[in-house]
């Protein structure tokens, strides 16, 4: 009797856990990345001491050891919407967090020695992160518009509102070293309002900017520096006088940042531009992203330095001036002043505009920026190296089909790189400049690299002949379309271009161009409209005919290619990227996974959304934009649940009268003229849309029945009749047509030839 039970007890279980699994896919497999690619771009940096610094991640704060650069401790917690404003010597921080959907910021304010939070309270108003602390009260100034609120932190009361009604609107905002005045950039002018009375005192007089954006208050409080961040001057003030003590230049470029040495008698100005050439023969030339270092008495240069990377942002200073915190777009540097070199460097980062991809096999990615290529390990989740653009900007990236290889494009070449140690393995003797990161793209054998060049033709290199090059044109009637992704199907049979042609100023008609490869020469085949310019994906067919999944009319199309003409068989509502599966059978989009012959969307776990994908579809690739960092994701176990439904062959379709599956047949007579009826099946009740196209895949009519119960309806008396007429009731020409049947979640697509 106990074994009977006990083998009850033992089938429930198993029935229990069935039902979990049918009822709760997402739970029963729900899964997380299995690896983290990048470190997180710090928001901003303060040091603590000489020797230790806060750094502020989107998710939380970090204390950093600045000799070793190893964090010591974490602490606090920080949501997406949210600012945090450091005090001077960053004893206290503010986060500033904005509460969705309504106009209040509750404000709540951290103690970085004991890493506790002291005070929270709220702001009726959503406010801007420009706010700062007193450096002798417990008051914090905060911006909205023109108008500047004083706050007690520690109750969360107001301390009294300057409303600056006149006034151009605040850049930037700095309170005196006494705490008694706070100082604002506000356009043309330096304002100065009494703290206490909150009154204005006045405003510095002449200097010729166009624009002040930025404000620095010397620790002995005596002097003022400014600075215009589009002409790259440096102001120098005196506080207490107001009247300006020199001015000049600071870089060819933009002044970012002004900050005094802690004994007041150097200013260091930070500056950044963005590849000012000065000769064709080196655009590097005009870069300028330095620190320079500004006698404050007498306005001379005395020093400057840099680093080895690009696109400088922010500087902070260490309380005894020997060290710098220098962040980048792409890296943080510790910096020794005095002898100038780095003391540590974060530049395991990615930041949003860097083009990335997975590596075929998964098992590495790459991303790339006009200043560097990084490469990472995801096995151990490490950086394999970091190769930095010395002469010309680094653009596009294609990764070999063997992962061994990567394509990255140049502004005067194409470089094949190793993909474990980024060695230069072929440089090809071709001038290419590449814009767009889907212009250049490697064949599915390995042995061509297709790319798009300035002059909107298309270079397809040989790896295997350096040397051998072969140029086409796509030409729509008179004109060079402008082409935005290229493609190979498998085994190289085909070469696809998406492309776009401009019709006037506000419209533009999107074409795909294909060409078929003869031995080892791609020949131009012909070309169709297709609205949605997406990088194409190929697949084969069970025919052994050749699959493309591009858009049309915003709505991705299905096309079989034949000797003269793609031919739409069916068309899925997902968005770019997609795949197709390994078998062809399904198309993998962003969180979903369509059976594109019915077009149904396969209820399955929940499937993440991807940015790349590899060749066997089992590893994903996504970006993480709150954190800047790439999740890799093992998706083989949910690919494993799709169902592969067999077709029945040369079995019946029906038994006993019932309808087993839903069927097109086809339409009879064929050939016509001028009329014909189209027959189909109906294994449940549905609402049936015919609707037929001409050869080029316009709609040339649809025809609904209503809703109909199942049933055979392939006798002429239950058929859908065709007039052969358009929806606009005209005579349609001679030639094939297609005739799509769409009820409930059942889809297919059958030929039929008109001959008059």
């Amino acid at each position: 009797m106990k074994t009977c039970i006990n083998l009850l007890l033992q089938s429930l279980r198993v029935y229990l856990v069935l039902i979990c699994i049918l009822c709760f896919p997402c739970i029963a497999f729900s899964i997380e990345p299995i690896a983290t690619i990048g470190k997180p771009i710090p928001d901003s940096h303060a040091f603590l001491n000489n020797d230790s610094f806060l750094r502020v991640l989107p998710t939380h704060f970090q204390i950093i050891d600045s000799q070793i650069g190893e964090v010591v401790d974490e602490f606090g917690e920080l949501t997406k919407n949210t600012d945090v404003i450091i005090s001077p010597n960053a004893t206290h921080l503010a986060v500033l967090n904005h509460l969705k959907d309504t106009e209040i910021t509750t404000v709540s304010i951290w103690d970085t020695n004991t890493h506790e939070q002291i005070s929270l309270w709220e702001i009726p108003s959503t406010i801007s992160d420009l706010a700062g602390f007193s450096p002798t009260q417990p008051i914090l100034a905060t911006i909205l518009n023109r108008e500047i609120n004083l706050w007690n932190w520690q109750t969360g009361e107001s301390a009294g509102t300057v409303e600056r009604e006149n006034f151009p609107m605040i850049s930037d905002m700095r309170f005196s070293s006494d705490g008694r005045h706070i100082f604002l950039a506000s356009g043309q002018n330096i304002e100065v309002w009494n703290v206490e009375t909150l009154l204005f005192e006045g405003q510095f007089d002449g200097h010729s900017a166009n624009q002040f954006d930025g404000l620095a208050i010397s620790p002995d409080g005596s002097r003022i520096a400014s600075f215009d961040f589009m002409t790259g001057f440096v102001y120098m003030w005196d506080s207490k006088s107001r009247h300006l003590l020199w001015e000049t230049k600071n870089s060819i470029g933009k002044t970012i940042q002004v900050i005094f040495s802690p004994d007041s008698q150097i200013l260091y100005a930070v500056s950044r531009t963005y590849g000012l050439s000065k000769s064709n023969n080196n655009p590097w030339e005009g870069w300028d992203d330095k620190v320079r270092l500004w006698d404050v008495k007498s306005g001379q240069q005395i020093d400057s330095f840099e680093t080895k990377f690009r696109q400088l942002r922010n500087m902070v200073l260490s309380p005894n001036g020997k060290t710098a915190i220098l962040g980048y777009y792409d890296a943080v540097v510790v910096w020794d002043i005095e002898n100038k070199k780095s003391l540590n460097e974060l530049s395991d980062t990615i930041m949003p505009f860097d083009y990335f991809r997975l590596s075929p096999d998964g098992k590495s990615v790459l991303s790339v920026a006009p200043d560097y290529i990084k490469a990472w390990d995801i096995d151990s989740q490490e950086m394999r190296f970091l190769i930095f653009a010395d002469e010309y900007r680094f653009q596009g990236l294609a990764i070999s089909p063997d992962s061994k290889y990567f394509a990255v494009c140049r502004e005067t070449t194409v470089e094949l790189r190793d993909i474990q140690t980024g060695q230069v393995e072929i440089k090809f003797p071709h001038p290419i400049s590449v814009w767009h990161k889907e212009e250049i793209a490697y064949s599915t054998t390995g042995k061509w690299i297709a790319a798009v060049n300035t002059f909107r033709s298309i270079v397809i290199l040989d790896v295997e002949n350096p040397e051998k090059i072969q140029r086409i044109t796509p030409i729509i009637g008179q004109k060079t379309p402008r082409i935005s992704a290229v493609g190979f199907s498998p085994n190289d049979e085909y070469l696809a271009v998406s492309c776009s042609e401009r019709i006037d100023n506000n419209n533009h008609q999107n074409w795909i161009l294909l060409w078929k490869r003869v031995e080892d020469t791609f020949v131009f085949q012909y070309a169709w409209q297709a609205s949605f310019p997406a990088p194409p994906a190929f697949t084969n067919d069970a025919d052994g005919s050749t699959l493309l999944v591009a858009g049309k009319d915003n709505e991705p199309y299905i096309w079989k290619l034949t000797a003269r003409r793609a031919i739409p068989i069916a068309s899925v509502d997902i968005v770019y990227p997609f795949q197709f599966s390994t078998d062809g059978r399904y198309l993998i989009s962003n969180g979903q996974i369509w059976d594109w012959r019915t077009s149904r969307l396969i209820n399955q776990p929940s499937f993440p959304e991807f940015d790349d994908i590899s060749q066997d579809r089992s590893v994903l690739l996504s970006y993480n934009f709150r954190e800047h960092q790439y999740l890799i994701w093992d998706v083989k176990h949910l690919l494993s649940f799709l169902p592969y439904p067999v077709e029945p062959k040369g079995k019946m379709i029906t038994t006993l009268g019932l309808i087993k599956r839903n069927q097109l047949l086809q339409n009879f007579p064929n050939p016509f003229n001028p009329e014909t009826w189209i027959p189909f099946r109906l294994a449940d009740e549905s609402s049936v849309t015919i609707d037929i196209y001409s050869s080029s895949g316009e709609l040339v009519r649809s025809i609904s029945t209503g809703n109909i119960k199942a049933g055979d309806y392939s006798a002429q008396s239950q058929a859908v009749h065709w007039d052969g007429k358009n929806n606009k009731g005209e005579p349609v020409s001679s030639g094939i047509y297609f005739y799509t049947i769409n009820a409930g979640d059942f889809s297919a697509t059958r030929k039929m030839l008109i001959k008059k």
